[in-house]
C-alpha cells in the first residue's frame, strides 16, 4: 500500500508542476497579447509619419488608452494563470475561465470608453484622418458573449458531473 501511495503522490507532484508551468506559459502569452502588443501599437500610433507629416494623436487620449491596456491586461494575465494552472475539468478552472472571459469583454469594452475606437489625426495641410474600429470591437464582443455562454455551460457541467469526473480522474 505504501508503494502505491508514493506512486500516486509522485504523479500528483508531477501534475502540479506541469499545471504551474502551463499556467505561467499561458499567462505570459496573455500578457504579450493584451499588454505588450497593444502598448507597442499605441506607442507607434503616437508618432506615425505620413508623407513627411508627423501624425500626433492626442497625448491624453493615447495615455488613457494605455492605462486601460495595462490595467485590464495585468488582471487578465493573472486570471489566465489561475485558470490554466488548475486541473482540467475542475470547478476552479471553470470559475477562473468564466471570470477571464468576462474580463476580456470588459477589456474590449474599455477600448470604447478610452477613445481607442475612433482616433482622429489632424494633418496641417491635408485634413483629418479618422480610424473607426467600432464594428470590429462589436464583432469581438459577440464572439466573447458566445464564449461566456460556453464557459457557463462548462462550469455547470463540472458542478453537475463532479463525482463522475473525480471518479474518472482517480482511475488515471
Amino acid at each position: 500500500m505504501s508503494i502505491y501511495k508514493d506512486k500516486v503522490s509522485k504523479t500528483l507532484e508531477n501534475a502540479r508542476i506541469k499545471n504551474m508551468l502551463r499556467g505561467t506559459l499561458i499567462a505570459a502569452i496573455y500578457f504579450t497579447s493584451t499588454v505588450l502588443i497593444p502598448f507597442w501599437t499605441f506607442s507607434w500610433i503616437k508618432t506615425i509619419n505620413v508623407e513627411g507629416v508627423e501624425l500626433t494623436a492626442y497625448k491624453e487620449q493615447v495615455n488613457r488608452i494605455i492605462f486601460y491596456v495595462w490595467a485590464f491586461g495585468l488582471i487578465i494575465s493573472g486570471t489566465a494563470f489561475f485558470a490554466y494552472s488548475s486541473p482540467p475539468q475542475s470547478i476552479r478552472r471553470g470559475v477562473f475561465a468564466l471570470i477571464q472571459i468576462i474580463l476580456n469583454c470588459l477589456y474590449l469594452w474599455s477600448y470604447k470608453f478610452s477613445g481607442a475606437l475612433e482616433i482622429e489625426f489632424k494633418l496641417v495641410d491635408l485634413g483629418i484622418i479618422t480610424v473607426n474600429l467600432q464594428q470590429m470591437i462589436l464583432l469581438y464582443m459577440g464572439i466573447y458573449f458566445l464564449t461566456v455562454i460556453l464557459k457557463s455551460y462548462d462550469l455547470i457541467d463540472f458542478v453537475v458531473n463532479r463525482n463522475r469526473i473525480k471518479h474518472e480522474r482517480g482511475k488515471k
